[in-house]
């Protein structure tokens, strides 16, 4: 409603929308007003306005308070983006940002890794969310101001023991990276619309703010990439190339991730 409040300014025939919306929420209040059942002994005209006033205003309290509470606690604090995990060469030289491949002769499938994941997830302070079972993600993890990461996970089951998981990272606008950009465009929109010609200056700087938005998603995305390939080690997982050839076992011990611990929609896992 507020961002139709601030388009009106520029585009007159969306003035009126806001104010039916206002006057909507002004109509619902109303109706708790009348509808409200208060003791014969209370029930005076303050009494009323107080009904009134609880019911339009108890909407954007809430509305606000729920979208501070996320530019609050669902942002990964800077300094543990900015860290970097410590990777064998050989793990940080291949493979797509967006798409990883592991495979094991162990019967370690995802739920090994996902289990990994929590866990560093937990010991470097990430801020993310599980799949509540009907999203189409496993973890979506709460990066910066402008993105977060959905992580995607699905194991090929080939026969005795043998596993193949694949991963699949996307980036995924948060509600501030949608309202600038819906802001940028109509100011851009209603200034090309009033000029005889185009400016180039205020393309260009939109532009620019694509280009760091994009280089923002793209460090955001090589973290989180780190973080999966340092899980897929503890997990005991071996990093799959695009040519197919598989990276050599590291020399370092399998840690036994109990997944269940930190995933109660997980199975139980032999040990």
């Amino acid at each position: 409603m507020f961002f139709l409040f601030g388009l009106g300014i520029f585009l007159p025939a969306l003035r009126i929308v806001p104010y039916l919306m206002l006057g909507g929420t002004f109509c619902v209040a109303l109706s708790y007003m009348v509808r409200a059942r208060i003791e014969p002994k209370f029930d005076t005209v303050h009494a009323r306005l107080l009904v009134i006033i609880l019911a339009f205003v108890q909407p954007l309290v809430r509305g606000f308070s729920r979208y501070f509470t996320w530019l609050r606690f669902k942002r990964t604090p800077a300094s543990v983006i900015r860290k970097h995990e410590r990777l064998p060469e050989r793990i940080r030289a291949g493979g797509s940002l967006s798409r990883r491949t592991y495979w094991s002769e162990q019967g370690r499938d995802r739920h090994y890794l996902l289990g990994a994941v929590f866990e560093l997830l937990e010991e470097e302070g990430w801020r993310y969310s599980t799949d509540s079972g009907w999203n189409d993600w496993d973890i979506q993890m709460y990066g910066n101001f402008w993105w977060s990461i959905a992580l995607q996970t699905v194991t090929e089951y080939r026969g005795g023991e043998k596993c193949l998981t694949r991963v699949r990272l996307r980036n995924r606008m948060v509600i501030t990276t949608i309202i600038f950009n819906l802001v940028a465009i109509t100011l851009l929109i209603y200034r090309q619309l009033n000029v005889s010609h185009i400016e180039l200056w205020s393309i260009s700087g939109y532009v620019l703010f694509l280009v760091f938005l994009a280089t923002r998603a793209r460090a955001l995305k090589s973290r989180v990439a780190e973080l999966v390939e340092l899980a897929a080690l503890r997990a005991g997982l071996q990093p799959v190339t695009r040519k197919g050839k598989r990276a050599a076992p590291t020399t370092e011990p399998n840690l036994e991730v109990a997944v269940n611990a930190t995933d109660p929609a997980s199975p139980q896992l032999p040990g």
